[in-house]
């Protein structure tokens, strides 16, 4: 839930399950994590359109597979990242996504300790085009690793920030 502050509430529907919810207890996120991105199993999300904003994530995808022990496509990203806070994978990172995408998911990343932001290190909002969420542990150095990527998406003129901002909505970004 969204009103006129970032996220208060959140919540991940999973109607596959028998009660048609996920209910989970979230865990410190970076607990005995090494820190090593070298040593990371990162998932993602891609879109249904094949255009540009998909040829971007495929740029980061290969980015992040060169950097990390693996890459994963498992589904919904308040899902995906709801597996970052219970600790089954380190990060997460997702560009053109909506705020009924991530609300929740964030919400629950920040309450088990995690870290959130743009794809460029930039504050983030569940306005924004792009988000990367992590243990914590290693979410410096994962932006350090993907920073040359990033930045060369930003002179082809991708932007990472906010792609709407609703009226009355507070936010210091």
């Amino acid at each position: 839930m969204v009103q006129d502050t970032p996220h208060l509430r959140g919540s991940i529907s999973k109607p596959i399950l028998e009660g048609g919810h996920d209910s989970f207890q979230a865990i410190f996120v970076n607990q005995g994590h090494p820190g090593h991105v070298e040593r990371s199993l990162l998932v993602t999300g891609f879109g249904y359109e094949h255009d540009d904003p998909w040829t971007t994530n495929m740029d980061l995808f290969k980015e992040f597979t060169d950097v990390s022990r693996g890459v994963r496509r498992l589904g919904a990203a308040a899902v995906d990242m709801s597996h970052v806070a219970l600790g089954i994978v380190e990060a997460y990172w997702e560009y053109r996504l909506k705020p009924w995408d991530m609300a929740a998911g964030v919400l629950i990343v920040e309450e088990a300790g995690g870290a959130v932001t743009r794809m460029d290190g930039g504050k983030f909002s569940v306005f924004d085009r792009s988000v990367l969420v992590s243990n914590g542990v290693v979410h410096d150095k994962l932006l350090e690793k993907i920073g040359p990527a990033t930045e060369k998406l930003k002179s082809k003129g991708i932007e990472f920030s906010l792609w709407y901002k609703p009226e009355n909505y507070q936010t210091d970004l």
